[in-house]
């Protein structure tokens, strides 16, 4: 996309690279260079259990770019800051690993004899070492920030754990060059979305901040609103609605990027967005990776539009009743 629609499209490699020296892109889509716009961001597979968000990022560009039904309102009215893989070495790893049997996580660490044929139950971190010769590695890049740092717990989860922050705030490669990148856009950012999953059949999540803390956000309302607007467009074909709340709600999770954004960034709306994804999915059926896919593409857009109905952007009135166009 960069190479084929320059003036358009731009791709900017974020820096450092992962402990495996991947790099982590984002690609700029400014349909007009000249006017400065309302920014969104939407960042994706920080857990690298989440494979299908690379594609729902993708297409969702693809479809901004390329697909008229899509450049109004939504490409033409905004800039769009989109990161589709932000953790390459987690997802690689854990897709690498996919057809052996299952074994505990924390078993499956510990014996590395184990290890060498079987596959960690679930796996959200990274796979960056301390030590080289430590069984136990990897550390959860979305506990890494520094906002409110293991305010959530009373001693650092050991090593093993999935939930392992670091041993301070910024040492993973991923959450430093997340943290370049957002100041570098700084108040261009007005919406910003993690893509992220949930791995708990027919639970799906809208949240937003806090998440490290039961303190109401001082937007709460209106993050709120707009997150129930966007579930009501995004339900399922069951009649299946997003669940919409607070992050802290579910559980106190303390480091977190949605936070950093907004407590330390000041990027005014800002949203976890969850659908259902399968652990370890067969990717050779189609149909499921097409559902979180279309899903994800389908929620994104809801919240864009269930900003715009807030701030009435592109509405008229007509005769008491307010009419997007």
């Amino acid at each position: 996309m960069g190479r084929d629609d320059p003036e358009i499209a731009r791709v900017v490699h974020l820096t450092p690279r992962t402990a495996n020296n991947k790099s982590i892109l984002s690609l700029e889509l400014q349909s007009d260079r000249q006017s400065k716009k309302p920014g969104i961001l939407v960042i994706g597979t920080i857990n690298g259990m989440t494979w299908g968000t690379p594609n729902a990022v993708i297409e969702l560009t693809d479809k901004l770019l390329y697909d008229s039904n899509y450049q109004t309102p939504f490409f033409n009215d905004y800039d769009w800051y989109m990161i589709p893989l932000v953790n390459p070495d987690g997802l690689n790893f854990t897709q690498s690993l996919r057809n052996r049997k299952s074994l505990n996580v924390e078993q499956w660490c510990r014996n590395l004899t184990a290890s060498n044929t079987t596959r960690p139950s679930f796996w959200y971190k990274n796979v960056d070492k301390e030590m080289a010769n430590d069984s136990c590695f990897g550390t959860n890049i979305n506990r890494n920030f520094a906002y409110h740092w293991q305010d959530d717990v009373h001693k650092t989860p050991v090593r093993c754990s999935q939930y392992y922050p670091g041993d301070k705030p910024f040492s993973t490669a991923e959450a430093i060059a997340l943290r370049t990148y957002v100041h570098q856009l700084g108040d261009r950012i007005h919406l910003a979305i993690h893509l992220h999953a949930s791995f708990e059949f027919k639970k799906e999540y809208i949240l937003y901040p806090w998440r490290y803390s039961l303190r109401q956000h001082s937007n709460y309302q209106t993050l709120q609103a707009i997150g129930e607007y966007a579930a009501r467009n995004s339900r399922s074909t069951d009649g299946r609605l997003y669940e919409v709340h607070q992050g802290s709600s579910d559980a106190r999770v303390a480091g977190t990027l949605s936070d950093y954004l907004a407590g330390v960034v000041g990027t005014e709306l800002v949203y976890v967005v969850k659908p259902y994804h399968e652990m370890y999915p067969n990717y050779t059926d189609r149909s499921a990776l097409e559902l979180y896919v279309g899903k994800s593409i389908t929620t994104i857009l809801s919240l864009v539009r269930g900003w715009r109905k807030s701030t009435k952007l592109n509405t008229l009135s007509f005769y008491g009743r307010d009419v997007e166009f």
